[in-house]
Formats: C-alpha cells, structure tokens, sequence
C-alpha cells in the first residue's frame, strides 16, 4: 500500500480529526509533507475534505497547532 504526502496542514488536520494516523513527515528542501497510510477510506475522506466536510471547529484548531508544531520542530 503506498502512502499518501499532503502538504496542506488544514487537510492534514482535517484527516487527523477523521481518526487517521500520520506516520511521519518529510522534507523537500523548505517544504514539509505529513505522510499518512494510503486506503480508499483516506481517499473518500479527502474528497469530503475538498467538497467542505465538516469536523468539530475545536478539535480541528487543535490539531492543526499539533501538526504546526510538529512540521516545524527539529527543522
């Protein structure tokens, strides 16, 4: 199963907040991507994502802080 690479931090908060995993990060000169296991659920959930899906604006908000943090640590 191949991964899916996402550099867009509201979309990677989106699928956090969906329950999926990221596992790990990787770096392209100064531009980062969150790595997450690809499946068809993923994939569906990003169409939801991209056609205005909805989660809890709370839950989102702390998870894209997370993801932030995370993308810029150890830089």
């Amino acid at each position: 199963m191949k991964e899916y690479r996402t550099q867009n931090l509201y979309e990677a908060a989106f699928l956090a907040c969906r329950g999926f995993n990221f596992t790990g990060k990787e770096r392209n000169g100064n531009k980062v991507a969150l790595v997450f296991p690809n499946s068809q659920e993923l994939i569906q959930t990003i169409a939801e994502f991209y056609a205005g899906g909805t989660v809890k604006a709370k839950e989102l908000f702390d998870w894209y802080r997370t993801l932030k943090d995370y993308v810029f640590s150890d830089q």
